[in-house]
Parts: C-alpha cells; structure tokens; sequence
C-alpha cells in the first residue's frame, strides 16, 4: 500500500495508506483480531484465468479446498514507474471457503475485460471474516460488490511482478 499520488487511473488515488491506517485504526478499536490491512493484501496470492480464456479451472491447482476466510480479488491495471512496481486494484471482497467461492465466481462472473484475476486471501473463523468483510465494503468501493458496499475509498496496491508470477 502506498500514500502516493494517482500513477496512471484518474479513479485511484493511491492513497492506500491513509485508507489502511483507518481500517488498522479501527479493527484494533472494535476488536481483539490480530489483523491488519497489509496482511489481507499480501497474504497467499494466486490468479486465474478468465473462463473465456481457457475452458480448464487452474483453481485446482492451488490446493485450496480447506482454507476459509476472507479473500480478495484484484486486477492488475499496469507497471507503475512511479512506484517501480505492478499497480493492482481491488474488485471484490468476500469471506467463505477460498476455493467453493474462487470457483463460483470463475464460473458465474465475466472477468474478460481483466482477463487475469489475482487473489489474495487471509484464513479466519467465520465470525471474524463477517467482521472483516463488513468494515472492508464499509471503508471501500470494490466494483464487483453490489450489496452493502457504502465505502468510497479505491483499493490499491503495488507488488513486484516476481509476486504475481
């Protein structure tokens, strides 16, 4: 995450610091999880592949079927100069069992414009991923969340590209 001003799309700020000081700010306030915004965007990053790209689920390559919690989807706009790094923007957020849910949305949702979809996701009971889940909709703008999502804040960051190899 970085306060940087804007690299490239005139709808992110990239101010993801101040955005992640707020929810760090806020969970430590509301809660006892030993949980912070860097940990849900860093943690076991994998991809996949558009459905109209390859008719193969590559999800099953990734040994997920036990892991639950709350994971994220990202879109990898572009190499940002400003950063030296590769820009990523947040889509959707969700909690549940990482690959019941990854599946479901490699199967239902058209991801043809992004084409390659990368996840983030942090294990977590059930009851802390509602927690974790709702204070992320509440504090950002995920585009592909329809319900609840009141937050106005663009989530972003920028990884080396041997992270999303």
């Amino acid at each position: 995450m970085n306060t940087q001003p804007c690299c490239f799309d005139v709808t992110c700020t990239c101010a993801c610091g101040v955005q992640s000081s707020e929810f760090d700010r806020i969970i430590q306030t509301e809660t006892r999880f030993a949980v912070t915004l860097d940990q849900l965007c860093r943690s076991n990053i994998g991809w996949f592949h558009d459905r109209t790209l390859t008719t193969t689920n590559t999800l099953a390559c990734w040994e997920l079927n036990t892991q639950s919690g709350v994971y994220l989807l990202w879109h990898k706009n572009d190499y940002c100069a400003m950063h030296d790094r590769i820009h990523m923007r947040s889509l959707y957020v969700g909690k549940g069992p990482i690959y019941r849910r990854l599946y479901d949305h490699w199967q239902n949702k058209d991801f043809s414009v992004e084409e390659n979809v990368y996840w983030t996701y942090l294990e977590m009971p059930n009851r802390q991923a509602k927690y974790v889940e709702q204070l992320l909709l509440d504090l950002f703008r995920f585009p592909l969340n329809n319900a609840e999502n009141t937050g106005q804040a663009m989530l972003c960051g920028h990884r080396l590209q041997t992270e999303v190899d």
